[in-house]
């Protein structure tokens, strides 16, 4: 009879930590899954700021190249007026005006057009900013989901090998 007891309290303190080390490895896997969630978080949020300052930096970058498309077709008009003069061209009349006009309009669509493109540009990267935010909370709320998910399936499992122990008298 003693040597049954033994047995039966070896399984007993055998099961017992089992289900302990299932508890802990629920728990364990469970943090790991919300860190996880929130590391995919973090890399969100630091790519937003990434594209949140490339936005900045297009917009940065189209405003000088457009002054210097500025001062390009600044210098064009001069040089054509330089030309109009040293040939005895008015240049405030007739073909040369309109010669100059054209210059001006097109330099200045030119300019229009660049100062378009970092606003298209910015914006292309406010929004990657903005997809990167709510991929970084869908993460976050996916890594809470999950540790919720594993620590109610481990309790579930635990609870019944602790039940299938009691039926057969381990506990």
């Amino acid at each position: 009879m003693v040597k049954i007891i033994i047995v039966t309290q070896r399984c007993t303190m055998g099961a017992e930590v089992a289900i302990a080390m299932m508890v802990v490895g629920t728990v364990v896997s469970a943090y790991g899954q919300y860190q996880a969630g929130q590391a995919q978080k973090r890399a969100h949020e630091y790519n937003a700021k990434i594209a949140e300052q490339n936005a900045q930096i297009a917009k940065d970058q189209a405003a000088y190249e457009a002054e210097r498309q500025k001062k390009r077709t600044r210098a064009m008009l001069a040089k054509q007026r330089v030309g109009y003069g040293a040939s005895g061209i008015v240049s405030n009349t007739g073909t040369a005006l309109d010669m100059l006009r054209n210059t001006m309009m097109d330099g200045e669509m030119d300019r229009m057009a660049i100062l378009y493109g970092g606003d298209v540009e910015a914006v292309n990267q406010r929004a990657k900013a903005a997809s990167e935010r709510m991929q970084g909370k869908s993460a976050a709320m996916a890594g809470k989901f999950g540790a919720a998910s594993t620590l109610l399936s481990g309790a579930g499992s635990a609870g019944y090998k602790y039940k299938q122990g009691q039926h057969l008298g381990m506990f």
